[in-house]
């Protein structure tokens, strides 16, 4: 069974003349009345390449929530978690985890 040549492989092949006119519908100008609106999908693909990437999903992702903390507690753990050089949403939730370990 013969492989199907790539289209590198076809253009290669043509004669000179061939190729000229081939490439010669890229050589015109584009006005604005060549373009139409983008669809949804096309839309969606245009957002999602040219968004920020964002942080990483880590576990079930994130959810903010809001917390009221005493504000002398709050002070040791900006305190603590600046020397673990770690977050203090990091903090909070090694707190978490270390609580549900010990009731469980």
């Amino acid at each position: 069974m013969k492989k199907k040549p790539s289209e590198y492989e076809r253009f290669m092949a043509l004669s000179d003349r061939e190729k000229d006119a081939e490439v010669a519908t890229y050589d015109r100008e584009t006005s604005m009345d060549d373009f139409k609106p983008l669809r949804r999908k096309g839309r969606a693909l245009l957002e999602r390449a040219t968004r920020k990437p964002g942080r990483p999903k880590v576990g079930q992702g994130a959810q903010r929530v809001l917390l009221t903390i005493e504000r002398g507690l709050l002070k040791e753990a900006d305190s603590t978690a600046t020397k673990l050089r770690i977050s203090r949403s990091e903090l909070v939730a090694r707190g978490l985890r270390a609580a549900i370990a010990c009731a469980g």
